[in-house]
């Protein structure tokens, strides 16, 4: 089967590079490993029943512009964040409601917040040093908290707040991952809550879904890649059942982590392959619970296990809410043990009761590997020039976009490079 171009990959930068492309007059096939669209968005019921919510990625921020006018364009209503109305915080040994830290380690904790916000002001005025010189992206989050020699309890706040913006490895991620979030809005951990202004309703995949419908892109689901060969004038692909496609050219719309699975012939530089080999170490861990004691806009951090992060974003419903929680996938614990969730919850809210629960496992996922992430692992190059340059073949990955990496916002700005990269080809 022929095609004119070809995008592997059913998600946000493979729907936005259809559009563009379709603009540019150009006859576009989609097609996605999964039974779905949307990539890791993923819109679905709660126990496959109502209401319907996002297991993938959820939030926009303010200056998210291609996801706003995506959004408008497709009539997905902006769904503003619940105000915070109730805070809490587990200090790593006990859960407060009086702030992060006891009185008597205020100072302490105060002193590696000022530190932090210091760092993550440089780091957005362009500095890759703090002010003694010392490194800010090339050491690992633990280096950092090592660095600035943090407590207890201030590590158990920067551990939850990781969960949401480094959501990996403390040991191998950048602590740069942690700072820029941090610099979002005013240097401070807690500020990262004010970036996550809105979801999509009615969801991310319905989002996909229209915008490659409208593209007029045909779209073909159920075909894993396993084979991507580049010649002079055409570009073969090989599904893992034998099916062949070939094209005037192609966008490789796939998370960093699955490329290892492709044998790339005639693609990759050296560089390239290696980093494709090595990936990225996003390891974040996404829950939803429903729960019955708490109420809606309740917030608590903390722990230093399992889940450290939960926050009740809606309206209750039969004297329930439902609660997101993140956490890190680590031995440590594990969704599917009603043991561990259960803990969790006892931590975090004691005074609820947990009625259910439900997740996407992204790790395990075979057509993700991970989750979202803008920093890669160590050894790895996944900035957006080292993969921009193929004759036949662009890339376009939320998690090596030229801006806004790791957001929704990033997998878009990669679509409309990548488009604009093949749209001139003969």
């Amino acid at each position: 089967m022929q095609c004119e171009i070809l995008i592997i990959g059913a998600g946000l930068a493979g729907a936005h590079a259809a559009e563009c492309l379709a603009k540019a007059g150009r006859s576009v096939l989609v097609v996605e490993a999964r039974d779905r669209v949307g990539g890791r968005g993923f819109t679905r019921g709660f126990a496959q029943q109502a209401p319907v919510l996002e297991f993938g990625g959820s939030w926009i921020t303010p200056w998210h512009e291609r996801m706003k006018d995506a959004c408008r364009r497709h009539g997905i209503d902006l769904q503003p964040t619940i105000p915070v109305t109730t805070r809490e915080w587990h200090d790593g040994s006990f859960l407060r409601s009086d702030g992060p830290v006891a009185p008597a380690e205020r100072v302490e904790y105060d002193r590696v917040i000022a530190a932090i916000v210091d760092d993550a002001r440089r780091l957005k005025q362009g500095f890759d040093q703090d002010r003694t010189g010392a490194p800010l992206l090339t050491i690992t989050l633990d280096e950092y908290l090592a660095r600035h020699r943090v407590c207890r309890s201030a590590e158990a706040q920067i551990m939850a707040w990781w969960t949401i913006s480094g959501s990996g490895d403390p040991a191998t991620v950048s602590a740069g991952e942690f700072l820029a979030s941090c610099g979002y809005i005013d240097g401070t951990p807690e500020g990262m809550m004010q970036a996550l202004t809105h979801t999509l309703s009615p969801g991310v995949s319905t989002l996909v879904d229209r915008m490659i419908s409208s593209s007029g892109a045909r779209l073909q689901l159920g075909f894993p890649v396993a084979r991507i060969e580049q010649g002079l004038d055409r570009v073969r692909v090989m599904s893992r059942d034998g099916r062949v496609l070939e094209a005037r050219g192609a966008v490789v719309a796939l998370p960093a982590n699955v490329l290892r699975d492709i044998d790339f012939v005639n693609v990759l530089t050296p560089t390239q392959q290696t980093s494709a080999m090595r990936g990225h170490d996003g390891r974040a861990v996404k829950l939803w619970l429903r729960l019955k004691g708490i109420a809606p806009g309740h917030l608590v951090t903390g722990g230093l296990t399992g889940l450290q992060w939960l926050f009740a974003p809606y309206a209750s419903e039969n004297d329930t809410v439902l609660a997101v929680g993140f956490g890190l996938d680590d031995s440590s614990w594990h969704p599917d043990r009603h043991a561990d969730v259960a803990e969790a919850v006892a931590r975090l809210v004691p005074q609820a009761d947990l009625i259910g629960w439900d997740w996407h496992d992204w790790c395990g996922d075979p057509f993700a590997r991970g989750t979202w992430l803008s920093a890669p692992a160590q050894g790895a190059d996944l900035s957006a020039a080292n993969w921009s340059d193929a004759t036949r073949i662009a890339f376009a990955t939320s998690d090596f976009a030229p801006d806004a990496a790791g957001w929704f916002e990033g997998a878009m700005s990669s679509g409309a490079a990548a488009a604009e990269a093949v749209a001139t080809l003969r």
